[in-house]
């Protein structure tokens, strides 16, 4: 199985699908959209280490302002279907942050099918979510109807990624710091010990 996960910042990644690259890292490539500097990509090294992960791509375009050229960010993220062929894709949740809507789109447009000459359009499509923010900014039809069962030691192995970010880690609650718990509620409530939570864009059946 091969798998893509697109991250607008990093830290997406093991907020949103840190359980599922623990339990699969030999499978999983990481590509993160944009550069939030020499602090964050330290951080992310050692998040990548804790998760077993040793595949990324960094995509190094601006922070903040990945909207502002969505051809730019489509080729870059056609270019990675094309070199990885995944099987599964994973985009983050369009939510209030505009970098994560920008990555959803053109996560989303590269999906397409396509007449260009090695396109690769992945035949599953995931949605996953960074549970930070709590009102969308547009509706979507998106449902959370796939569930990663997680054992707790790869809970523990994504909270202990999420740790890693510490310049992201606000003061007092918040939830980066309730990675673990949250793991566990999504999982308890589907008969799971701990669970990741997905919306299913697509499924082609080989």
């Amino acid at each position: 199985m091969r798998r893509l996960v697109l991250s607008p910042h990093m830290d997406d990644e093991s907020m949103g699908c840190g359980g599922l690259l623990a339990k699969h890292p030999d499978e999983c490539t990481v590509a993160v959209a944009a550069d939030s500097g020499d602090v964050r990509r330290r951080e992310f090294t050692q998040a990548m280490a804790v998760l077993g992960v040793t595949r990324t791509v960094e995509l190094g375009m601006e922070d903040g302002y990945l909207d502002r050229n969505i051809p730019a960010l489509v080729g870059a993220v056609d270019d990675l279907c094309r070199e990885h062929r995944p099987e599964e894709l994973y985009l983050p949740f369009p939510s209030l942050q505009q970098d994560h809507i920008a990555v959803y789109e053109a996560g989303m447009r590269a999906a397409r099918l396509s007449m260009t000459p090695g396109h690769w359009s992945a035949p599953q499509v995931f949605v996953y979510d960074v549970a930070v923010y709590d009102v969308n900014l547009y509706p979507t039809d998106l449902r959370w109807n796939v569930f990663e069962p997680l054992s707790r030691e790869q809970a523990e192995l994504k909270a202990g990624a999420c740790e890693q970010y510490v310049s992201e880690s606000p003061e007092g609650p918040h939830p980066i710091r309730a990675i673990l718990q949250i793991a566990e509620a999504v999982g308890k409530t589907r008969g799971l010990e701990f669970a990741e939570q997905y919306a299913l864009v697509r499924h082609v059946r080989p």
